[in-house]
């Protein structure tokens, strides 16, 4: 607070420092950071202190650091001044960033102030929207900078791929639920679908989160088959689609004691 020259006021050296700290927690070098999601609010005071802030940040390690390597934006620039609220959008736009491995424009933009020295800094505007081509694995900073000094700064990375299925049965066990007989088969065309679109997708996979993953509701259809393309066929075929609806309300249970039932065949049958 001493260092600021009034309350409201960014400074270098608190920005500077709690970006570097987050790298430094993080155990990344700045170096393998792709994109930032500044603060930027356009201001002709705290765009040039943020970018200065993020250069020393980004040298403070590594003096051989180049120039205009990690691209910058703002959602500010799509939505507006969120407040409170402005960091933790960011961050929600980062990592959607990084799941569709797209960076979005920052909006309205045409020639960056001047004061920002872009042309010797690690930084450049998103000014269109662009595929994020790497260094894998991709990384981001957010930052979120409030009055009083509240500055906050997060590196976030992008998740590794799934990993493969272990040994699973030779025939998985597919199963589709929904309200209504229409919404079910609706469920079964999205379903016959998808597998369409990703034949190499492990039907066991398939199986488990249908199973696990989805609730089950009274309307509900069934196929046994031992992969992808089986499914595919199965789902086609009415022979092969079993189909029940559910009762309202749970069974009750009964405790059945036959006496082994062993005396002659089928003796529990009808139970």
């Amino acid at each position: 607070g001493g260092h600021r020259a009034s309350f409201t006021a960014p400074t270098v050296d608190g920005q500077a420092a709690v970006i570097s700290l987050a790298q430094e927690v993080a155990g990344v070098d700045p170096r393998t950071i792709s994109y930032v999601e500044t603060h930027g609010t356009a201001t002709p005071l705290g765009d040039p202190i943020e970018i200065e802030a993020l250069t020393k940040a980004f040298r403070a390690r590594h003096e051989d650091v180049g120039v205009g390597f990690c691209g910058v934006g703002s959602l500010k620039s799509n939505v507006g001044h969120m407040v409170i609220a402005a960091g933790a959008a960011g961050l929600i736009k980062t990592a959607l960033a990084l799941r569709h491995k797209r960076i979005p424009a920052s909006l309205h933009f045409q020639a960056p102030n001047p004061a920002l020295d872009l042309a010797h800094s690690p930084f450049y505007v998103v000014a269109q929207a662009m595929d994020w081509a790497g260094p894998a694995p991709r990384r981001a900073g957010v930052s979120a900078f409030g009055v009083g000094g509240t500055n906050a700064h997060v590196v976030v990375e992008e998740p590794p791929g799934p990993e493969p299925g272990g040994p699973h049965h030779p025939q998985q066990l597919v199963l589709l639920s929904a309200r209504s007989p229409e919404r079910l088969d609706e469920a079964t065309a999205r379903l016959r679908g998808h597998l369409e679109r990703h034949p190499q997708v492990p039907l066991a996979d398939v199986a488990y989160t249908l199973q696990v993953g989805r609730r089950a509701f009274p309307c509900r259809r069934f196929v046994v088959a031992s992969d992808t393309a089986d499914a595919l066929a199965a789902l086609a075929d009415a022979r092969r689609v079993e189909g029940r609806t559910a009762p309202e309300k749970a069974p009750r249970v009964a405790f059945m004691f036959p006496g082994q039932g062993s005396q002659y065949v089928n003796m529990g049958r009808d139970l």
